[in-house]
Order: C-alpha cells, then sequence, then structure tokens
C-alpha cells in the first residue's frame, strides 16, 4: 500500500503525493509510480530531481517505466521521477523558499514546505524499502562522469554498487539532512548516481543509469532478465580531490571527463581576454578526472577539476557541487 492505495500483484498504480497547497488552494502533488510484482521480494524506490533542476533522473525514471511490466517483476519497485516538484517548475535547484530540499530529511508534518515534502517522501516511499536509487547530476555550471556514491565501508552498498556497474564508485561522507543518511537510518541500502549536468537529458549519461537499475532489480532476484554486464568493472576510489584554478583567465582544458592523468601532466591553461597571457597547471595526482567545470571562464580559488585517485581508503574531499557536498554559499540559503 502506498499513499493509502492498494495495488494489487502484477499491477502498475500511478498515484499523486498530496505535500502543499498553492496559495490558491489548489494541491501540490508529487507524481509517484507503483509496480507490484507476482511474487513477493524485496522492495526498492528510484528517486529523480531531488534538486529541481537536476533532470537526467528524470529521463531514467521514464526509460525505466516505459520497459518494465509488473507482472514480470518480484517484490515493489517505486518509482518518483520528480521528488522537487516545485523546484522543476522553476529551473531550480531550491524549493521556491530557497530551501534545499537534501538539506531537510526526515522533515516534519508541522513544519517548512521542505520539512513536510521530505516526511512525504521518507514515510511513503523510502520506509519499508531494502534499497533505493537516488539520482543526480552535478550541480549548476558543473559537469559529473556517471559515478555512484556510497559509503565502500559497508559490504552490502559496495555490492550493489558493483552490481550496478558505473565506471566509477566514490567513497562519500554522508551529509546531514540528506535523503540518503535518512534512507540509512531507516534501515535502507542507498545508492547516490550522479552524472551529466542540470536542466538537460544526457543520453550517455541516462543510459548508464537505466541499465544501472535494471542491473539491480536483476541482483536482487526481482527481474530475470539484465542488460550485458558493464564492459568494465567499476573503479572504487576512496580518496579524491578538486583541483582550483591560481590565477584567473579563459580556460583551454587539456583533458577531458574520465580522463585517466599522472603526475606532471598538463590539465588546464588559462589566458587573458586578449590572449597575452598563459599559465599551465599540472596534476599534483595519478588518478582519473570524475568531474569539472563547464564555464569557459575561471577566478582565483575556482574548483576546475575534480580528480578521483586510486588508494588507500580516506573521506572524499569535500565536493563544492553535487549532492553530497554544496558551496558554503549554498548552505546559507538553504
Amino acid at each position: 500500500m502506498l499513499a493509502g492505495t492498494e495495488v494489487p500483484p502484477g499491477t502498475r498504480a500511478d498515484l499523486a503525493l498530496s505535500v502543499a497547497e498553492s496559495y490558491t488552494g489548489h494541491p501540490t502533488s508529487i507524481p509517484v509510480a507503483v509496480l507490484n510484482g507476482v511474487e513477493s521480494g524485496p522492495r526498492m524506490f528510484v528517486t529523480a530531481a531531488v534538486h529541481g533542476d537536476e533532470l537526467n533522473g528524470l529521463a531514467v525514471c521514464r526509460e525505466l517505466l516505459d520497459s518494465l511490466d509488473p507482472r514480470e517483476l518480484r517484490g515493489v519497485l517505486v518509482v518518483v521521477p520528480l521528488v522537487n516538484v516545485l523546484g522543476a517548475q522553476l529551473h531550480s535547484r531550491y524549493l521556491p523558499d530557497r530551501r534545499d530540499l537534501n538539506r531537510s530529511f526526515p522533515g516534519s508534518t508541522t513544519g517548512s514546505l521542505a520539512a513536510r515534502l521530505a516526511r512525504t517522501i521518507i514515510d511513503e516511499v523510502v520506509v519499508g524499502s531494502d534499497v533505493g536509487v537516488d539520482l543526480h547530476t552535478a550541480a549548476n555550471r558543473r559537469a559529473n562522469v556517471p559515478q555512484l556514491r556510497i559509503d565502500t565501508s559497508d559490504p552490502r552498498s559496495l555490492e550493489l554498487a558493483i552490481a550496478f556497474g558505473a565506471r566509477f564508485v566514490l567513497d562519500a561522507a554522508v551529509r546531514p539532512g540528506s535523503l540518503r543518511e535518512t534512507a540509512r537510518a531507516a534501515g535502507v541500502t542507498p545508492l547516490v548516481y550522479e552524472g551529466g549536468e542540470t536542466l538537460r537529458f544526457e543520453p550517455h549519461v541516462v543510459r548508464v543509469a537505466t541499465h544501472g537499475v535494471l542491473r539491480l532489480l536483476h541482483h536482487l532476484g526481482m527481474r530475470d532478465i539484465a542488460p550485458p554486464p558493464a564492459p568494465t568493472p567499476p573503479l572504487v576510489m576512496h580518496e579524491s580531490r578538486w583541483i582550483r584554478a591560481e590565477r584567473g583567465g579563459i580556460l583551454d582544458m587539456h583533458v577531458s571527463p574520465g580522463d585517466q592523468v599522472e603526475v606532471g601532466q598538463p590539465l588546464w591553461s588559462a589566458t587573458s581576454p586578449l590572449g597575452l597571457e598563459r599559465t599551465t597547471v599540472k596534476s599534483s595526482y595519478y588518478g582519473y578526472v570524475v568531474g569539472g567545470t563547464t564555464l569557459p571562464l575561471v577566478a582565483p580559488g575556482d574548483a576546475v577539476l575534480h580528480i578521483a585517485i586510486p588508494g588507500d581508503r580516506a573521506p572524499l574531499e569535500d565536493d563544492p557541487t553535487d549532492e553530497e557536498d554544496v558551496l558554503v554559499e549554498d548552505a546559507q540559503n538553504a
């Protein structure tokens, strides 16, 4: 049962979770699809657009709902394509009151709009699930290579991340107030997918996530068929660094997303608008480019490239853009 609605075995129900009202008194609701398999099995949720401008996950949810038949499933799959429906309407990461929904969990039935929305998602979608996949992109003016963010010290999380099949698996600290933190506290194994940019559908990013979720369904015994295995085993990274600009200028990148980089390899050069000055930044690390800026302009201190580093376990460095970390000014606005 979800939102007071019984979903018989072998059927799908498209529901609307009521969370608030507009100024005119019209209801604000979150669209949810529930696919109840013909046999018992695990329950998994897939959520997207917790940040309203991160839309690749919406495309993933559409692909899943177009391809899955509840008569071929065991267990229950709950799909929420637009969690932050109000932010999506405004093309904004945030809710209309500038709160960050992903710092508002577990929420409250009597709190702010963000708190009420968060509480609804926890009560109706997260609680009672065994596994969850929360789909994100990089924040505005950033791009991420498809990757999973998990606690790699948890064997169950690592097992599921490997089954998902994204190229990179990063060890990421749990942030207070996030959906991931609250899901873990509720006994759910959560995986956070990061891929691509805001405000667009990117076919490769969508395909990696769609295939990953379908592989998870197979791995959990919820579905008999699955996409082919990933072409290469995922690379598990326990450490990463953001490389920042020391001088301002116009960027000329020498590496691309997903590239392997060596110590001393040129990463980017910066010139003045007239092209009269040039400074080149070289890598201090061996690793892989897993994210970076999409802006061609840079100021001193700006985060330019995110490099994941093979090696011993260490906390993921504070990421100034993605789901697990936000800029100081973002946190102040939340």
